[in-house]
Formats: C-alpha cells, structure tokens, sequence
C-alpha cells in the first residue's frame, strides 16, 4: 500500500481493509474450519494441554497461534497450507515427548528440573536469584499454601510446571514470619519470640551471639527480626 492511499476518512478501509466486504463472510467460514480443526489438534495434544503447560507445550500453543493468524485474515492465504503446518506441529510434540519419556536429557532440556527454594525453615537465595524469583513472590505462593512462617517447612521445591511443592517439618520451629510485616506476628499461635532472631534475608534463626553486631553466617545480611513460632 502506498502513502497516498492511507486515507483518514477511508471508512471502507477502516471497516474490510483492502479487501471486498465479501471476504467478511469467508473470514467468518474460515474461523469456523479453523477452530473445528484446532480442537481437534488440542485433543490429540493431551490432557495436560488443559491444565499447567510446560515449556514446550506453551511454545505449541504460541506456534498454534502464529499459524491461525495468517488464513484468517489474508484473502491470498489458504487453509491447507496452515492446517498442514498445525499436523506437523503436533507430530513435532508428540515426537518431542517421546524422547522425553525416553531420555533424561531431553526431559530436562524441554520441561527443566526440580529446584529447591528453601531448606530446613532457610531460602536458598542463589537459586531464588537463579529462577528470577524475590522473596515476596515466594512468600506469596506460601501464604496460598497456608503457610504462616518458615520454620514449619523442610523442603520448598520449585517443580519443572512452575508450582510449588512443600514438606512441613514434624514440629513447627521458630523462623521468618512470611505474612506482610504490619501483620507478621498476628496469625502465628505463640507470636514473634524476642529472644530468639531471624535473619530477615534468608530466615537463619541465630543465636544472640550470632547475631549480636554481626552479618548473618549464612547469607551475610545484617537485618535481624524477632523469630516467630
């Protein structure tokens, strides 16, 4: 299209674009064949194309999107071309998956592993840092879980699908309250505990003289708050 054949008052253009106000009603057939067809897609795709996507699985659905756009729009673009290219997106998925299932490797090239946020009522802050995750993002997904504050977990994990998964401890400890701060010490059944501290940054509980002046030995960190149980 030209300069001078972009028109503000052009209601024509605004309206069907270049093409005839026919082509209206092929837009309309043609999202039907292509909405018959991507369900069909989406059901041979699996299951868990309707729960939390993976990494691959996401970068389907984006291809799937990219691929539709083209015969909808396009007067000169025809269906078959993008209905092939979705069939081989599918078989490229199911392929991948395969060797998946087959190969360790492959697993944790396409979906990732496993990380470990928190152990034993403490962030693990390389890998927190690693995933491009901050504290209150963490804190929040706890706080979901009905966590009230550190010392009642063992294990945080990360899982490959972006959730997180959690081990409590048999007997809940002192450690970080992960409630917003105003509120910190309203929920916890004993409240905060004086004369026990927590590092503020990565939830060590310390001693008196592990805290007393000095960095946290764990993270480094010099900002100390009452531990609650």
């Amino acid at each position: 299209m030209k300069k001078e054949d972009i028109i503000f008052s052009d209601w024509h253009r605004w309206l069907f674009g270049m093409a005839p106000p026919s082509f209206t009603g092929e837009v309309a057939i043609r999202a039907v064949v292509i909405f018959v067809v991507m369900l069909v897609i989406v059901r041979w795709l699996g299951r868990r194309m309707k729960g939390q996507l993976s990494v691959g699985e996401l970068a389907v659905i984006l291809t799937l999107g990219a691929m539709i756009a083209g015969p909808l729009q396009i007067p000169t673009a025809g269906l078959l071309p993008s209905v092939v290219i979705l069939l081989a997106v599918l078989g490229m998925h199911r392929l991948s998956n395969w060797l998946a299932f087959k190969y360790r490797p492959v697993e944790l090239a396409q979906q990732g592993d496993l990380v470990l946020l928190v152990r034993n009522g403490c962030l693990e802050l390389a890998a927190m840092q690693q995933q491009a995750l901050s504290q209150e993002q963490l804190f929040g997904m706890l706080r979901n879980e009905q966590i009230a504050q550190l010392g009642e977990l063992k294990r945080v994990y990360l899982e490959a699908n972006g959730r997180v998964s959690f081990y409590k401890l048999p007997k809940p400890q002192p450690g970080l309250s992960i409630l917003p701060r105003p509120a910190a010490a309203a929920p916890a059944p004993a409240g905060p505990l004086p004369e026990q501290r927590v590092c503020a940054t990565c939830g060590l509980v310390a001693s008196p003289t592990d805290h007393a002046g000095t960095h946290c030995r764990r993270c480094g960190a010099d900002n100390w708050l009452p531990a609650t149980l």
